[in-house]
Parts: C-alpha cells; sequence; structure tokens
C-alpha cells in the first residue's frame, strides 16, 4: 500500500495537479473551483539569509541589540 501524494498545496492551499485522470474526482473538481491550481512556485520557498547577512546590511548603529 502506497501514500497518496497530497492533494493541496500545504503553502498556498490551491490544487496540485495531477498526471493521472482518475485521481480528478469530483471532490477534487470543487476544490479546484474554490481553491484553484498550485502555481508550483510556493512549493520551494526561497531560503531565508542568515542572521549575520542581515546584520551586515544593516547601516552602522543599527545592528542587532
Amino acid at each position: 500500500m502506497t501514500a497518496n501524494p497530497p492533494i493541496v498545496c500545504p503553502t498556498c492551499q490551491g490544487v496540485i495537479v495531477s498526471s493521472e485522470a482518475d485521481s480528478y474526482t469530483p471532490a477534487r473538481g470543487r476544490l479546484i473551483v474554490t481553491n484553484g491550481y498550485c502555481q508550483g512556485q510556493c512549493s520551494s520557498p526561497e531560503p531565508t539569509p542568515e542572521p549575520t547577512e542581515q546584520a551586515e546590511k544593516l547601516p552602522a548603529g543599527q545592528g542587532a541589540q
């Protein structure tokens, strides 16, 4: 038994596109109508800068306390 892949993107709540026709059920269709499709760019969030990088970009005297 295999686990089903997620239907809804955890970030944007859009429906993730499936390559299998039998995965498009009436319930999935309702989700597509209400939530739309995931655009795919939110699945891999941009890396957040390290705290040292942020401190270096601040003007003098504006560093972390």
